[in-house]
């Protein structure tokens, strides 16, 4: 199958500039200067929000990191009849391209046109948390996989990305604590020193899905691994934070729905700013909505 999704029209047009790029607080000098804030905002934030700064941004950098080795298993899955789990297996579990961490941070868009886009579906329905009835098509599962990281990262509360991933997980998938994102919100609110679940009034983040990748399907067509790309922007204490942040899963259509797959957990995803020409390198096509 071919992994880079539908065809593209040359005269399809890619993404802006995000309006708001953050500079890191290790490197201020290394991104654009298009504001010339960074500097006055790192000398005027108080303690809590130096926190949040510098652990927002490592956080960032930070999805798509391989899962948590000591993290609980998935249930049992060997023997399940009328799957191929060592198909399954060898998918979900092998390597993505490693890009650097500055690979994520706000820098120059790729000049160049994109070689194809992937259409969204529209979903047919929701849960109580969710949309998830999404056609048994590879971009069905992807489009899932986007509103779960939508959907579960406004916030950046990791009970809420707890109830979002348990709402589409089928039986013996990954527990959401080995899972990136909720990990890297759970090492944001620790690096903040912020309750560890619930609504902060001085924080918020908007996850917005803008590339896709379609690493392969198995068990025709029902099994899928899938990965999105976005632009995470963060308000921490009225500080703005943007930077790429990227996930990977490993999906499974049960007849009705795209589940969260029992077995292995995908291996990591490649983190980018996405339109940059790290991130088509690593195989990320935009997306649009049908």
């Amino acid at each position: 199958m071919n992994p880079n999704g539908a065809p593209f029209s040359p005269d399809e047009q890619t993404r802006p500039t995000p309006s708001s790029p953050f500079p890191p607080p290790t490197a201020p000098d290394s991104q654009p200067r298009r504001r010339g804030r960074g500097g006055l905002l790192l000398a005027s934030l108080g303690a809590l929000a130096m926190l949040l700064l510098i652990g927002l941004v490592a956080v960032i950098l930070g999805l798509g990191k391989d899962p948590d080795p000591g993290a609980s298993p998935a249930g049992p899955v060997i023997g399940e009849p009328g799957w191929d789990l060592a198909a399954e297996t060898a998918l979900a579990t092998r390597p993505m391209p490693l890009l650097p961490e500055e690979a994520a941070q706000p820098h120059a868009l790729s000049t160049r046109e994109p070689d194809a886009l992937i259409t969204l579906p529209p979903p047919g329905g929701r849960n109580d948390v969710l949309a998830d009835e999404f056609p048994p098509t590879p971009e069905g599962a992807l489009a899932q996989l986007a509103e779960l990281t939508r959907v579960g990262l406004q916030g950046a509360d990791p009970q809420a990305y707890e109830l979002a991933y348990n709402s589409i997980a089928a039986p013996g998938a990954p527990q959401v604590d080995s899972s990136v994102m909720h990990r890297t919100l759970m090492a944001f609110r620790q690096a903040g020193r912020l309750p560890k679940q619930g609504v902060v009034s001085s924080l918020s983040l908007t996850y917005t899905p803008l590339a896709g990748l379609i690493k392969g399907t198995t068990d025709g067509g029902r099994y899928a691994v899938v990965c999105v790309l976005g632009e995470a922007a963060i308000m921490a204490n009225g500080t703005p934070i943007t930077a790429g942040g990227g996930d990977c899963q490993a999906m499974r259509w049960n007849g009705q729905n795209w589940q969260i797959a029992p077995g292995a957990q995908a291996a990591q995803a490649p983190v980018a700013w996405p339109g940059t020409d790290e991130a088509f390198g690593a195989g990320y096509i935009p997306l649009r909505t049908s």
